[in-house]
C-alpha cells in the first residue's frame, strides 16, 4: 500500500490529466468555432464585394433593387448552416464532456464501492459508522442522478431552442 503522500501526488496526476483532457477539448471546440466563423466572415466579404461590384454596374433602380434582394435571399441560407455547424460543434462538444464527465463519476462510484467494501469488513461495534456511509452512498448517487437528469434536460432545452431557430429562419425564406 502506497503512503499517504504518494497517493496525494497520485491524486494531483490524476487530476492534472484530466483537466488537460477537459482543455484539449475546450480548446479543440474553440478552433473549429473559430475556423467555422473565419470561413464564414471571409465568404461574406466575397460576396459583399461581389454585390458591390455588381450594384455598381446597375443602369436602373429597378436593377439595382433586383440585385439587392437577389443578394439577400442566400444570405439566410448561409446564417442558417452557420448556426447550424456552429451547433453541431457545441453538441459534439458537450456530449465529449459528459462523457469525460461520466467516466470520472464512474471510477469515483468504483473507489467509493472499494471503501464500502473495506467498511463491511469493519470489527462489530461500527454498526453506525456503516449506517452512515450507507446513507452517504445513497445520498450520492441520488444528487449524481439529479444532475444526469438535470444536464439532459439542458441539452434537450439547448436542442429544442437550435430547432426553433432553424424553423423560424426557414418560415423566413
Amino acid at each position: 500500500m502506497s503512503t499517504p503522500p504518494e497517493q496525494l501526488l497520485k491524486a494531483q496526476q490524476d487530476h492534472f490529466e484530466r483537466l488537460t483532457s477537459l482543455s484539449k477539448v475546450l480548446l479543440d471546440s474553440t478552433e473549429k468555432v473559430s475556423e467555422a466563423n473565419m470561413t464564414a466572415v471571409r465568404e461574406q466579404i466575397e460576396a459583399l464585394h461581389n454585390h458591390a461590384s455588381r450594384l455598381a454596374q446597375a443602369r436602373t433602380p429597378q436593377e439595382w433593387y433586383a440585385l439587392q434582394v437577389e443578394f439577400l435571399t442566400p444570405s439566410s441560407d448561409k446564417a442558417k448552416a452557420h448556426v447550424e455547424r456552429t451547433y453541431t460543434i457545441s453538441k459534439e462538444t458537450a456530449q465529449e464532456i459528459a462523457g469525460m464527465v461520466e467516466a470520472q463519476i464512474n471510477a469515483f462510484n468504483h473507489k467509493l464501492n472499494d471503501a464500502f467494501g473495506a467498511f463491511a469488513k469493519l470489527p462489530q461495534g461500527y454498526e453506525p459508522l456503516n449506517a452512515a456511509f450507507n446513507s452517504l452512498m445513497a445520498a450520492g448517487t441520488s444528487a449524481y442522478a439529479a444532475a444526469q437528469k438535470t444536464a439532459r434536460q439542458a441539452m434537450d432545452m439547448a436542442e429544442a431552442n437550435a430547432r426553433a431557430m432553424h424553423d423560424a429562419l426557414e418560415k423566413k425564406q
